[in-house]
C-alpha cells in the first residue's frame, strides 16, 4: 500500500474553520460584486441623466442667442455650462447642421465624431407668443411643447467621455474591498474562537479514545461545568464503553482459556482417530491375507477354466476389498492434506481390463451385460506412470456404482486413449448403465462425502455414501476431471479423463512432423506437472514458445522479469503459495500502472459451475476454459485472443 493512502487528511479544526470561512467568502464575494455593479450602474445612470437634462436645459435657454444670432451670448451661455458639467464638449447647430457655436476641453470640433463620446441632443425651439384676453400676467407666458406652432430652430449636442467613470469606479471598489475584508477577518477571528471552544473537549475526547485502544479502561470523571451536553454525553458513553470492554476482555481471557483446552482434546481425539483406523486396517487386513493366501493355495491344484475363473474373480474381489478399507485411511489422509500419489510405470490396458474381470461375475449373478471397449490407437504395451491402485480404485468406484443402481440392462465401459506430444497421454473413460438415474436436482450433490440417493431405514441401497466421494477427490488429486449425465429412467454415465505421462519413449518414426515456426510466447501457470506437460504440448502443436512455472507468484515474478513478453498466459485458478485470480489481479494491476496492454489471460479450471466462471471475469481474466483441455477447445478459445 502506499504511503499516500496512509497519510491523515485535514485536521478537523481546519475542516471546521474552511466550513466556516467558505460560506462568509462566498457571501462576500456576491455581496461585493452586487452592490458593486449596481452603484457602477448608478454611476453611469448618473451620468447620462445629468448630461441630457444639461442638453434639455441649454436649449429653451439658446433660443433667443440662435434666432437674433447673438454668438458672444451663445458663447458665454456654453462656456458656462461646460465648467459647471462633467460633459467634454457642447455644440449648436442650425437646422441645415452648420455650427453656430462650439465650447470643449481641448478637444477640436473634426475629432468629436471618433464614436468615443457619449452624445446627449435636444432640439432648440421657438414657441410663439399667445396674447389673449386672459390674466394680466398670462399674456406672455411661453409653452414649451411640441404643436404646431412649434418652429425648430438649431440643435445642441452634449458629448461625455465615458472614461469621466473610471475615478469614481476605482473609488467605489476600494470603498466595498474594503468594508467586505474587514467584515471577512471580523467572521474569521469569531469563527476561529468558537470554534476552539467545541475542539478543546473533542481533543480530551479523542485522548480518552486512545487510552480504551491501548487497553486503559479505566472510567473518568464527567466534566459538565462549560461543556457541550453532547460532550459530557460521549464521555458518559465511553465510561459505559470502558466497563463493557473490561467485561468483554475477562470474557475472552476466559474463552480462550477453554478454547485451548478443547484444542488439545481435539487434538487428543484426532490422534485417537488415526490410531483407531490404523488398528481396525490392521486387524481387518489381517484375515483377507488369510483368504489371499489360501485362494493361492487352492489355484495350484488341478482344476477346470470355470474354477479358475472363478478364483481369479475371487482374487480380484479380495484385493478390491483391501482397496475399500484403504479408501477410510485415505479419506481422513485427503482431508487433511497429506495424501500423496505415488509414480510407478503399470500397463494401464491390463489394469482396465483386470478390474472390469473382478465384476463380471457379480454382474452375471444380476443378469446385467459388462462390457469394455478399448478406443483409439493404443499401443503393444501401454505403460504410464501414476499409482495404479488409485487408477483402479476411481475404475472400481464408478463400475460398484453402476452395478448397485442397475437391475437389469447392461453397464458398458469405454476407455479412449488419445496421445500428444512430449509423450504425455490423455485417458478418456466413460461408465454408462441402463440403471434408474439421478433426479436432476441430486446431480450437483452425488459427489458429496456420505451423501445417498435413497434416505431412511427402508432405502433400497445400501452403502456409506464416500464411493462417488473418493473417486471426485483421487480424479481432481490426479489432475482430472469426472462429470455426470443422467436422466430418470434412462440411467447414467460417468466421464473421467486423466493425464499420464508415458513410461518410456515411443521409438522414432519416419513420419514428419508438425513444423513449429511460430514466434508467438505463451505461459503456463499449472501446479500439475502432468497437466502442465499436456498444455504445453498442445501449445507447441499450434506453434508457441511456452514456459511452464506452478504457482501465482512464479508466475507474476516472470511476468514483471521477462522484457519479451508473452502472447497469451493459461492461468489455474486453484494453487498452493497463490491462485490464479489472486495472480491475475496482481498482473492487470502492474500493467495498468506500467502502461502496458493487458494480455489474454485464459483460466484454467476443473470447476465448470457459473460461480467460478463468474469469479474468472472479476479478477480480469479473458476467458474460461474447462479441464480435460481438448485440442479443438483449446484452439477455439486462443483463437478469439490471437491468430492460432
Amino acid at each position: 500500500m502506499s504511503n499516500t493512502a496512509n497519510t491523515p487528511g485535514m485536521s478537523l479544526s481546519r475542516r471546521l474553520l474552511l466550513l466556516g470561512a467558505l460560506p462568509a467568502v462566498v457571501i462576500f464575494v456576491a455581496l461585493m460584486v452586487f452592490f458593486t455593479s449596481a452603484r457602477l450602474e448608478d454611476a453611469r445612470l448618473d451620468l447620462a441623466q445629468s448630461s441630457q437634462m444639461l442638453a434639455d436645459s441649454l436649449a429653451p435657454a439658446l433660443e433667443y442667442a440662435v434666432v437674433s444670432g447673438n454668438s458672444t451670448a451663445l458663447e458665454q451661455v456654453l462656456g458656462q455650462s461646460l465648467k459647471r458639467s462633467k460633459a467634454d464638449w457642447i455644440r449648436v447647430t442650425d437646422v441645415v447642421g452648420e455650427e453656430l457655436g462650439f465650447v470643449s476641453r481641448g478637444i477640436e470640433s473634426e475629432h468629436t465624431a471618433d464614436g468615443i463620446f457619449d452624445i446627449y441632443d435636444a432640439e432648440i425651439l421657438q414657441e410663439p407668443l399667445e396674447i389673449g384676453s386672459g390674466g394680466a400676467g398670462d399674456w406672455f407666458t411661453g409653452g414649451w411643447n411640441f404643436n404646431s406652432g412649434s418652429l425648430r430652430v438649431g440643435l445642441v449636442q452634449v458629448g461625455v467621455n465615458p472614461d469621466v467613470l473610471e475615478t469614481r469606479r476605482q473609488d467605489i471598489l476600494w470603498s466595498s474591498l474594503t468594508v467586505g475584508f474587514a467584515l471577512l477577518v471580523f467572521s474569521l477571528l469569531l469563527a476561529n474562537h468558537f470554534l476552539n471552544n467545541i475542539l478543546q473537549p473533542m481533543r480530551q475526547l479523542s485522548s480518552r479514545v486512545g487510552k480504551l485502544i491501548v487497553g486503559d479502561y479505566t472510567t473518568q470523571p464527567v466534566s459538565s461545568k462549560g461543556s457541550a451536553r453532547e460532550i459530557a454525553e460521549i464521555q458518559q458513553q465511553l465510561n459505559e464503553l470502558a466497563v463493557h470492554l473490561e467485561q468483554l476482555r475477562s470474557a475472552r481471557d476466559q474463552t480462550l482459556a477453554i478454547s485451548e483446552s478443547a484444542r488439545e482434546k481435539a487434538e487428543h481425539a484426532s490422534q485417537a482417530k488415526s490410531e483407531f483406523l490404523a488398528t481396525m486396517s490392521h486387524e481387518l487386513r489381517t484375515p483377507l491375507n488369510g483368504v489371499l493366501g489360501m485362494v493361492d493355495l487352492i489355484h495350484e491344484e488341478p482344476l477346470t477354466k470355470r474354477q479358475s475363473d472363478y478364483l481369479t474373480t475371487a482374487r480380484q474381489s479380495t484385493e478390491d476389498l483391501l482397496t475399500v478399507i484403504s479408501d477410510i485411511l485415505d479419506y481422513a489422509r485427503m482431508d487433511n492434506g497429506n495424501l500423496v500419489l505415488d509414480q510407478q510405470a503399470f500397463d494401464l490396458q491390463s489394469l482396465f481390463t483386470n478390474c472390469v474381470a473382478s465384476y463380471r461375475h457379480a454382474a452375471e449373478k444380476q443378469g446385467l451385460s459388462l462390457d469394455l471397449q478399448f478406443l483409439g490407437e493404443w499401443p503393444r504395451h501401454p505403460a504410464v506412470l501414476g499409482e495404479a491402485p488409485r487408477v483402479r480404485q476411481i475404475l472400481a468406484g464408478l463400475i460398484d456404482n453402476s452395478l448397485k443402481f442397475t437391475s437389469e440392462g447392461f453397464v458398458g465401459i469405454r476407455v479412449n486413449w488419445l496421445e500428444l506430444e512430449n509423450h504425455c497421454v490423455l485417458v478418456q473413460c466413460s461408465v454408462k448403465d441402463s440403471g434408474s438415474g439421478i433426479p436432476a436436482e441430486r446431480l450437483q450433490s452425488v459427489f458429496n462425502s456420505f451423501e445417498q440417493l435413497d434416505t431412511g431405514d427402508n432405502r433400497a441401497h445400501g452403502g456409506t455414501g464416500l464411493g462417488l466421494s473418493l473417486v471426485q477427490r483421487l480424479v481432481e488429486l490426479m489432475g482430472g476431471h469426472v462429470q455426470v449425465e443422467s436422466d430418470i429412467g434412462q440411467g447414467s454415465s460417468f466421464r473421467f479423463e486423466l493425464p499420464f505421462e508415458l513410461a518410456y519413449q515411443n521409438p522414432p518414426t519416419d513420419e514428419p512432423r508438425e513444423q513449429v515456426t511460430g514466434t508467438a510466447r505463451a505461459l503456463v501457470v499449472e501446479d500439475n506437472l502432468v497437466n502442465q506437460k499436456v498444455t504445453e504440448a498442445l501449445l507447441r502443436k499450434f506453434g508457441f514458445q511456452t514456459e511452464c512455472v506452478t504457482n501465482g507468484t512464479d508466475a507474476v515474478r516472470r511476468i514483471k522479469n521477462d522484457h519479451e513478453g508473452y502472447d497469451v498466459i493459461l492461468m489455474d485458478c486453484q494453487m498452493p503459495m497463490m491462485d490464479g485470480y489472486d495472480a491475475t489481479r496482481m498482473i492487470r494491476d502492474w500493467e495498468q500502472g506500467n502502461g502496458q496492454s493487458g494480455v489474454p489471460i485464459i483460466a484454467l479450471t476443473a470447476d465448470v459451475s457459473e460461480d467460478t466462471e463468474k469469479a474468472c471475469k472479476e479478477a480480469g481474466m479473458n476467458d474460461y476454459l474447462t479441464k480435460p483441455v481438448r485440442r479443438d477447445t483449446l484452439r477455439e478459445v486462443l483463437s478469439r485472443w490471437i491468430r492460432v
